[in-house]
């Protein structure tokens, strides 16, 4: 999981140099989208080591891999279609099949592929589509073949009636060396509809300030268009961060608590 190696690569410099990390040859990266800044990091302090990165759900294992000789050529993407995959349609709202490059939500047949949730007929119905099942993350294929995960289908913000995917957000803020880990969610805004907040834990050293917070916004520009950059930053301590037991941050924890329509009226 990412947040597994942030939380390595934050530990102080006089901490990494004790250990020799030149016996590990092979790491796998997963769960979660992985920032750009992240992956080279890793590839950084890990000299001698291959990175992997899989993509994949409980429901129906792995679906895509993207392979060690391949992640400087395709850094943001999860690979191809893994051997057994079936295959991969990624599909609109009214479940036809999307052009490369642009965004759809992913369908996949495996052979590990699950019949049902248990006692749940609605969630079941929601997750196929014929044969096809879908963990509700949405992506997009390139030209050669390769797939990006953009982000869960439930974090995509409407603003003004454009669609961000936060992803592409954090990658873009969580380049600024002061942030340490970062969540983007939308919340109520009586113009735009929904509006874009980035909640960011800093790095030892940083300490919050508004200074801070117009450096990170300005940060953004050029880099992100207009309507994606963040309204705002809420700087909150690590263990504030909602995490999976595995590490994963619960952005839907993070609506809740900042984006409630009752307390922004």
């Amino acid at each position: 999981v990412p947040t597994h190696y942030i939380m390595m690569l934050a530990l102080p410099e006089e901490v990494k140099s004790k250990y020799d990390v030149s016996s590990i040859r092979q790491l796998l990266i997963s769960s979660a989208p992985a920032r750009k800044d992240l992956k080279i990091a890793i590839m950084d302090y890990f000299k001698n080591a291959e990175l992997w990165e899989a993509y994949g759900s409980t429901e129906g294992g792995l679906v895509t891999l993207l392979r060690p000789e391949d992640q400087f050529k395709k850094l943001g993407s999860i690979g191809k279609e893994i051997f057994g995959t079936d295959r991969i349609k990624i599909l609109d709202e009214d479940r036809n099949e999307v052009p490369d490059g642009e965004v759809g939500e992913l369908f996949y047949r495996t052979p590990m592929l699950f019949k049902e949730y248990l006692k749940e007929p609605e969630k079941t119905k929601e997750a196929f589509f014929g044969e096809w099942s879908s963990a509700g993350d949405m992506v997009r294929r390139d030209e050669d073949g390769y797939y990006v995960l953009v982000d869960r289908k439930a974090n995509m913000i409407i603003t003004g009636g454009e669609n961000v995917y936060p992803s592409e957000v954090e990658s873009v803020v969580g380049a600024h060396e002061a942030v340490k880990d970062i969540a983007v969610i939308g919340v109520p805004d009586e113009k735009w509809g929904e509006a874009v907040k980035a909640v960011v834990v800093l790095h030892d050293g940083y300490e919050p300030s508004k200074e801070l917070e117009k450096e990170i916004l300005d940060w953004t520009k050029g880099k992100l268009a207009g309507y994606k950059r963040p309204k705002s930053i809420d700087f909150i301590k690590d263990e504030e961060m909602p995490r999976t037991p595995t590490g994963k941050i619960l952005h839907r924890i993070l609506r809740e608590r900042y984006g409630k329509w009752s307390e922004a009226q």
